[in-house]
């Protein structure tokens, strides 16, 4: 009997299900212990004939073929159903797993006694949110805000636990799907663990152009409508589920709203952007309101301002001021016995337009002053002094420092220390420390050998941009050499002092811009 089954659906991948064959067949843990079950949903390419030889060759290999249902839920069902093992991960026939995948999902889960574990997943192309895996985690519940901002499928679940509540995925073709399940599943589960110190998931953007493809309104929105029913019927009214609430007005409409992509939309479909927007808008003032502004970053209150007040000349600038931005950052690197003492000096710049905030002062001698947003001259006066108000969200700027693979995008952010100076012409400066101990650097697990450069994304007042650590503009980028035994063996311009230095200063044609946009 299998300890794990690898449930696939399977519709027409062509040779993009290549590293997926790879990966399920070349696993660590032994064969005997997991089976693979492909569930094809009417594939019309050469697919079903590869999968029946697979089958053939190797046991343990199952191959199940439905008619086109046009969407993974009737598959991944379909699976649920045949499979034996006492978990299930379910995988997409365009991505893959690391080697070890299965052998170290499952000795966390045995070691924690969870329902789901939830293993490190790498975006390629996709984003994935860096704070679900900071570290490893184990007894994790929906009080944890990180757990669902990942509502994939691709998790390791316990069959009988699925199976006792009655868990399955819609069927049919019907948008966010995975959210229903994920989300029924999280609410039910006694235990949930989180690996994070091991690239489990290799989730795969086969055809870039497909993520910006036009989606029908109505309808998407219709069945988030049905994700948010299901919120309310395991909560009540309250902190509890406005705080569950939020990530879906985040993610879902108001990211929708805002950056490159919604730039993008309105010069390539204008009609469409507008279709877009009435259902936002629409769903915006049906399921959400001021207790989940209130939650969300300072950016995305903008954003949520702007779109209840129906302005959408000023989303667009708002997006266009956003998509300008740079991160500038000067880096310092000293060695210290195989590991790294990092110091960044980062900043957020415009191309056209800076990021400034400034200081207003409070009547009192002893009042600390206030810091508001100065918007662009596009924003100045679609925004009230209100709005503005940033003191709060500059005080918890930050700056995340992460090692990444240069063979793939796996990446793991380090633990460091962040200083927040507001410079004379209103521009934020942020100051970082970490240590890269390849030792500890994943996730609390040492570094697998290769190559990893410093990535260095700072967060102001929720803007954010990320860029390759050098150690001035136009140099090479660093790079950091871990050896087989977790170990810098080398690094590629690496200089620096002891002591901490000086910020840079702010360059004279920034110290233009900021009086231009302050009106001196």
């Amino acid at each position: 009997m299998p300890t794990v089954s690898v449930i696939v659906p399977v519709f027409n991948p062509g040779p993009h299900i290549d590293d997926l064959l790879r990966t399920v067949l070349e696993q660590s843990l032994p064969r005997d212990q997991y089976e693979v079950i492909f569930v094809d949903d009417g594939s019309t390419d050469d697919t079903p004939r590869r999968l029946d030889a697979l089958a053939a060759e190797h046991e343990g290999v199952h191959v199940v073929h439905i008619p086109n249902s046009g969407w993974p839920g009737l598959p991944r069902n379909t699976g649920l159903d045949i499979a034996q093992g006492e978990y299930v991960l379910f995988i997409d026939n365009d991505d893959y797993i690391g080697p070890e995948a299965l052998e170290r999902l499952l000795a966390r889960a045995r070691a924690d006694d969870a329902d789901i574990v939830i293993g490190k997943v790498v975006g390629h192309g996709k984003f994935v949110p860096r704070p679900l895996f900071r570290r490893n985690r184990s007894n994790v519940t929906l009080d944890w805000p990180p757990l669902i901002t990942l509502l994939s499928p691709h998790k390791l679940f316990r069959r009988a636990f699925l199976v006792e509540h009655g868990i399955r995925f819609p069927e049919g073709r019907r948008r966010l799907e995975d959210h229903l399940f994920v989300m029924h599943a999280f609410f039910h589960a006694d235990s949930i663990s989180v690996l994070a110190d091991y690239p489990v998931y290799h989730w795969m953007l086969r055809d870039a152009s497909a993520s910006f493809s036009p989606f029908e309104p109505v309808g998407y929105f219709a069945n988030l409508r049905e994700v948010l029913d299901l919120i309310d019927e395991h909560t009540e009214p309250g902190a509890f589920r406005d705080r569950l609430y939020t990530h879906w007005y985040r993610g879902k409409l108001l990211k929708r709203v805002g950056g490159r992509a919604f730039v993008r939309r309105e010069e390539e479909n204008p009609e469409y952007n507008r279709a877009l927007l009435h259902e936002i808008s629409r769903l915006a003032h049906e399921r959400f309101g001021a207790q989940h502004e209130a939650l969300i970053p300072f950016h995305l209150r903008i954003r949520s301002r702007l779109l209840r007040a129906g302005d959408f000349e000023g989303l667009h600038a708002l997006a266009a001021f956003e998509a300008q931005l740079r991160a500038q950052a000067d880096t310092y690197l000293r060695e210290t016995d195989g590991a790294m003492q990092t110091r960044v000096d980062v900043r957020l710049e415009g191309e056209r337009d800076p990021l400034v905030f400034r200081r207003v002062a409070q009547d009192g001698a002893d009042a600390p002053s206030r810091v508001v947003w100065v918007p662009p001259p596009s924003l100045r006066d679609r925004l009230d002094e209100e709005a503005l108000e940033a003191t709060a969200d500059l005080a918890e700027a930050k700056v995340q420092l992460l090692v990444r693979s240069v063979a793939d995008p796996t990446e793991f952010v380090l633990v460091s220390k962040t200083e927040v100076r507001l410079a004379q012409e209103g521009v934020p400066v942020l100051i970082a420390d970490a240590t890269v101990d390849p030792a500890t650097a994943a996730a609390g697990g040492p570094l697998a050998a290769g190559d990893y450069s410093l990535e260095v994304n700072p967060i102001v007042a929720g803007f954010t941009r990320t860029v390759t650590a050098r150690r001035r503009a136009g140099r090479r980028a660093v790079k950091l050499v871990v050896d087989g035994k977790a170990r810098i063996s080398e690094a590629t311009d690496v200089v620096g002092p002891s002591a901490v230095a000086a910020p840079a200063p702010t360059s004279l044609k920034l110290k233009r811009r900021v009086k231009r946009l302050l009106g001196r």
